[in-house]
């Protein structure tokens, strides 16, 4: 697939934001969407992808973007001088969780991992959208991190099954992941607290971002007031449903996306 392809397969929200978003800065940015989701699947695959995405790291850790196998990704990444250490970092996580499933111990925990799987990745976004990325790069931080608390009150369920718990133990007493994806009655109540917990937090990650969207060129900027106006629904939508993730993953529907992105563009005009 295209990195373009891989985007609109895989990354709902953010194919329908990119519409929004200059051409050439939406098709680096599927490049770059591309490269992430090809690391992130080697972790999950049940192959042992570990040694070939620590030589990636490795690589991205000397500054050779060559290593990463997706079309366009080394051309961009030296015409849009990114910086290569995030993408590393995410590598190392992706390495790690290659090796044996998260199980995240308290809320440091939890914003270490997700600033290394999504924070480095708003960070490398940054310039991509036209911002400074030394003034821009703690908001876009914030709101990779603020995303991916998202997706981590999402896919609670999913997760559980294969062996992850991204809810902090201190949170949950600890309940092990078998146990979350049993969904006894007796364990429910503390994961749906803790999935409360981790949207509420998210927000607080979403409100910082704010400060920087000011820095991003207006066009850029619509499109990523439409990708977190689309992320910020689904964990309201969490919320909404009483946190029952014994019930599967909440999602937006085509034409709830569309009716949500219309009305963010249209409060910003």
């Amino acid at each position: 697939m295209t990195p373009s392809e891989v985007l609109a397969r895989h990354g709902s929200s953010f194919h329908m934001a990119a519409r929004v978003l200059r051409r050439q800065d939406a098709a680096d940015i599927a490049i770059l969407y591309a490269a992430c989701r090809l690391i992130d699947d080697l972790a999950d695959e049940q192959t042992g992808q570990a040694g070939r995405i620590h030589t990636i790291m490795e690589a991205l850790r000397n500054g050779e973007p060559e290593a990463v196998p997706i079309e366009g990704f080394a051309e961009m990444s030296q015409r849009r001088q990114l910086a290569l250490k995030p993408l590393a970092t995410l590598a190392e996580m992706a390495w790690k969780e290659a090796q044996a499933p998260q199980q995240i111990a308290d809320e440091d925990a939890l914003i270490d991992y997700c600033y290394a799987v999504a924070g480095t990745v708003g960070e490398m976004m940054c310039p991509l959208l036209g911002a400074d990325p030394i003034r821009g790069r703690e908001a876009a931080i914030a709101l990779g991190i603020g995303m991916q608390l998202t997706n981590i009150s999402r896919d609670v369920l999913e997760d559980a099954e294969q062996g992850r718990r991204y809810l902090p133990g201190t949170w949950v007493g600890d309940i092990s992941p078998a146990l979350i994806a049993e969904a006894r009655p007796i364990n429910r109540e503390p994961v749906r607290s803790a999935i409360r917990r981790t949207v509420d937090l998210a927000e607080t990650y979403y409100k910082q971002a704010e400060s920087g969207f000011s820095l991003i060129p207006f066009r850029n900027r619509q499109a990523i007031r439409v990708a977190t106006g689309l992320y910020r629904a689904i964990g309201l939508r969490v919320v909404e449903r009483g946190c029952r993730y014994w019930e599967g993953r909440v999602s937006l529907d085509q034409g709830e996306r569309a009716r949500l992105a219309l009305t963010t563009l249209t409060r910003i005009a």
